[in-house]
């Protein structure tokens, strides 16, 4: 009766989030819609020993009596698995009978709980045991996946020569920061905020930026530069917002600032990701059309700038929590559908992936869920860069990130347990792998190289002394293992 709902927010097809109200009063849990539709919930859940992530119910009819949540958590996750693993060809092989012995299991566990749907307690204890199970071993299923994928990979030579990368912060000035980031990774993704970079109308503040691009170019570092153009709103500078409401403005103003910083970086950079999260709508209200023909404007000035030019563009919160809470964004796989069909010359989506705060977006998800929202890109024919992942190096808040402390890391979830330095690189190397094996999937870089100000509580792989944790030395060993797969077949 006292439960309180992290995260909560209506789910629609497809798992898209979409906008309704989420209460929670007496004992139960209310989303409220308009349409009358079939509707899902999708909240932060502890599941024991397995974790605590953002679950998701399957669809249910509007009905006075109330469903029983653990219940349909168990439901949608099994439904998952059986889907995956026809997605995945894993009926019919011999090394996966004992991985579907034991979803047939979890189905009987489940139909125990359906059985005592007349005793509400015991269906939920029964349907909690067929959670933690189904998650535990869903998280198998994609493990299975990813070492058949990474074989296939190892013997086709389809490993690319630079696979691991990190993002980097153009402010922090120690040159021991840089000449580590240039001697220990495949390339840097170097962001170009236009809030810091245009800070007054006529002024440009460069410096930082030059000066990392040059040791980078000078070590012959190769440079993603971007996301040029990102609306959300800590990234757009102050003096724009006067003009939140007019779009042809916007698009001059963007058209103005992406091309001096093209032309000042063009010899430097080797591929410009371009926009972000622009399906978001942030601090600028555009149309669903407005999205794609400004992501056509920024693709096609680069490209006129520079023909050659390798470009990306980004999406932000994959999962599309922000969908939820903001009528004016469109999902992120429809806007990536979009923009693939809607004839743009660009190279690569991006992805960004950072998890373990409790902010929007950023809530735990477990292995089998990062492996299927992969899976929803890769119809699209573009190759994926992942270009900033991370979760926390700690369980407790960090007074030298971004938040300076006010984000607690144990209120967004967790993976199996509590995060701590060993945890992270776990995670790391996890995730690593499970993204490398997709085939479509080219590079990966981490989100922090320091505990200077990092995005994340500890989620640095250097301390704040620049000292190497478990995660740097656990990157250092993939990096080398990915070098020597590069190239070679057999």
């Amino acid at each position: 009766m006292s439960f309180t709902p992290v995260a909560a927010m209506a789910m629609g097809p497809e798992s898209i989030p979409i906008p309704g109200d989420v209460t929670f009063k007496d004992g139960v849990l209310t989303v409220q819609r308009t349409d009358g539709h079939a509707v899902g919930v999708s909240l932060l859940w502890d599941v024991g020993a397995q974790g605590e992530y953002q679950l998701e119910t399957t669809r249910l009819r509007p009905r006075e009596q109330p469903y029983i949540l653990n219940v349909e958590f168990a439901r949608f996750r099994l439904m998952k698995i059986l889907q995956k693993q026809e997605d995945w060809g894993m009926f019919d092989l011999v090394k996966t009978d004992k991985l579907n012995m034991r979803v047939r299991e979890t189905q009987a566990m489940l139909a125990e709980a359906f059985g005592l749907l007349g005793d509400p307690p015991a269906a939920a204890n029964k349907a909690d045991a067929a959670l933690a199970q189904a998650i535990e071993v869903s998280e198998e299923i994609a493990a299975y996946q990813t070492e058949q994928l990474i074989a296939r990979r190892r013997a086709t030579g389809a490993i690319v020569k630079h696979v691991a990368g990190c993002r980097c912060n153009p402010a922090i000035q120690s040159l021991r920061y840089r000449d580590l980031l240039a001697a220990s990774f495949d390339y840097a993704v170097v962001p170009m905020v236009w809030r810091n970079l245009q800070p007054e109308e006529d002024e440009y503040v460069t410096g930082p930026i030059d000066e990392l691009i040059d040791v980078l170019a000078a070590k012959r570092v190769p440079i993603i530069a971007g996301p040029l153009i990102d609306l959300s709103e800590s990234a757009v500078p102050d003096w724009m917002f006067v003009w939140e409401h007019d779009f042809d403005t916007l698009r001059e103003l963007a058209y103005e600032y992406v091309q001096k910083i093209v032309l000042r970086y063009r010899r430097a950079v080797s591929m410009w990701n371009v926009a972000a999260g622009l399906h978001m709508g942030g601090a600028f209200t555009l149309s669903f059309e407005q999205m794609i023909e400004f992501t056509r404007l920024l693709v096609s000035q680069v490209k006129t700038i520079l023909p050659n030019a390798r470009t990306i563009v980004t999406i932000k919160q994959p999962f599309g929590e922000y969908h939820a809470h903001n009528r004016s964004s469109v999902p992120p796989v429809l806007y990536a559908e979009m923009v693939a069909q809607a004839g743009i010359n660009f190279e690569a989506f991006g992805i960004e992936m950072e998890m373990g705060i409790p902010a929007p977006g950023m809530f735990m998800r477990d292995l089998f869920q990062i492996s299927a929202m992969l899976d929803r890109y890769s119809q699209l024919g573009r190759p994926i860069f992942i270009t900033a992942t991370g979760v926390p190096g700690q369980s407790t808040p960090d007074v030298n990130d971004i938040f300076e402390g006010r984000m607690d890391p144990s209120a967004a979830g967790r993976w199996h347990r509590p995060w701590d330095a060993n945890l992270q690189a776990e995670w790391m190397e996890a995730v690593y792998h499970l993204a490398l094996g997709k085939p479509y999937v080219e590079s990966i870089a981490w989100a922090n190289l320091a505990g200077i100000n990092p995005a994340l509580p500890g989620g640095g792989l250097l301390d704040d002394a620049l000292k190497p944790k478990p995660a740097w030395n656990k990157l250092q060993e993939m990096r080398e293992k990915f070098h020597q797969w590069h190239g070679k077949k057999g």
